[in-house]
């Protein structure tokens, strides 16, 4: 092996490593919507293109489309590995849509401690630009209670309280495939409806793909004149 291939190589195998286990990106955290009332599903933002709107239902399988002739969104219904309870209602929300107001109507909550959520958003790409909007709530109690949301490392977070429906939205670069997602229960007894992630990573502009074309085709060039003629 070259000696400079072998120099590199540690360094090259750490990267891969890195990339392809779980890590907590800097999040940039906001207040979003609000989705309460009787088109509280307007407040789903769908900038950017859609990775996955999941549904915490405590069962895996099946879906829901919200607002199948507007925002058209379907979540799909999911048992989180992250949280060991669910639980269903009834009248929660005042949807007129009955897809969100099914989705309002359940979640998922953990008994007795936060969660931690290591690697809680999977299958990104490191250096695209995602958006994670959360959503938990509940009326029929619980009004005193607060949930803040953080990637578990960093000081910044976001709390809110259950019976407010205001959604959370957190912004992040994505650096390997997966996100670290923090959830704190004042009372340790965190809770989540249902989120929606989105890449929302700009799209280049036709005059970058053109000199990112040409550059490639410069590299190609300058590769192929330095190759050395085969011998026959």
């Amino acid at each position: 092996m070259d000696m400079r291939a072998a120099k590199l190589l540690p360094a090259v195998v750490a990267c891969c490593f890195a990339m392809g286990h779980a890590r907590a990106a800097t999040i940039e955290w906001s207040l979003g919507p609000s989705f309460n009332g009787a088109t509280g599903y307007e407040g789903i933002l769908t900038n950017g293109t859609l990775v996955e709107a999941v549904d915490l239902v405590g069962a895996t399988g099946g879906s829901m489309t919200v607002d199948p002739l507007g925002i058209n969104l379907t979540f799909s219904m999911v048992n989180s590995p992250f949280f060991n309870s669910n639980w269903a209602s009834a009248g929660f929300g005042g949807s007129t849509d009955s897809a969100w107001g099914n989705i309002l109507n359940t979640f998922e909550w953990h008994q007795g401690s936060d969660v931690a959520g290591t690697g809680f958003l999977g299958g990104l790409v490191a250096g695209h630009t995602y958006q994670v909007q959360f959503f938990a709530a509940r009326s029929d109690c619980c009004g005193t209670r607060t949930l803040s949301f953080s990637n578990g490392i960093d000081v910044a977070t976001v709390t809110i309280e259950y019976d407010d429906y205001v959604s959370v939205v957190g912004t992040f670069v994505a650096d390997a495939s997966s996100q670290t997602i923090s959830f704190d229960d004042s009372t340790n007894n965190p809770l989540l409806n249902a989120y929606v992630l989105r890449d929302i990573s700009p799209v280049p502009e036709p005059q970058t793909w053109t000199m990112l074309l040409a550059g490639l085709l410069t590299v190609a060039g300058v590769a192929a004149w330095r190759r050395p003629a085969r011998a026959w």
